[in-house]
């Protein structure tokens, strides 16, 4: 268990006037059980926490927070997740906006060439750049 918890722990017990004997009695657990929580040698089950949460009045989120912001760990996490998925899109090919080109060339084959029939053609190239570009940036790795 991380300490700040515990510390945490130990707070909200002294804030409710609450000795480690009669917390342990109100949730059904030994006082030894409280004293390794405060001391971080253990962590509190599931349910203790949420016993713990309605006794003091908090949400788990409040009784587990870290310093750390968590919407920003989760975002570095997701970032995380899609490098490792597709570590190839840190190419440059990636960067140039090869749809919006592709779009622009059909409405000029359209309205230049009068080759609609064959203008559609046009946007199966994107996911053949794509692919080549996968390939490229694996060769540079």
């Amino acid at each position: 268990m991380n300490i700040e918890i515990a510390n945490r722990l130990v707070q909200l017990r002294k804030k409710h006037g609450l000795s480690q004997e009669e917390l342990a009695e109100k949730l059904g657990i030994s006082r030894q059980a409280v004293s390794k929580w405060e001391r971080a040698e253990s962590s509190p089950d599931t349910d203790n926490l949420i016993s713990i949460a309605k006794l003091y009045n908090v949400s788990l989120d409040e009784l587990l927070q870290s310093d750390e912001d968590p919407d920003a760990l989760r975002e570095q996490d997701r970032k995380k997740t899609e490098e490792d998925k597709h570590p190839e899109r840190k190419s440059p090919f990636y960067k140039f906006p090869y749809p919006i080109v592709a779009v622009i060339i059909f409405f000029l084959i359209i309205y230049f060439g009068n080759g609609f029939p064959y203008a559609w053609l046009i946007f199966l190239t994107i996911p053949l750049y794509y692919g080549i570009a996968a390939m490229l940036s694996r060769k540079k790795d």
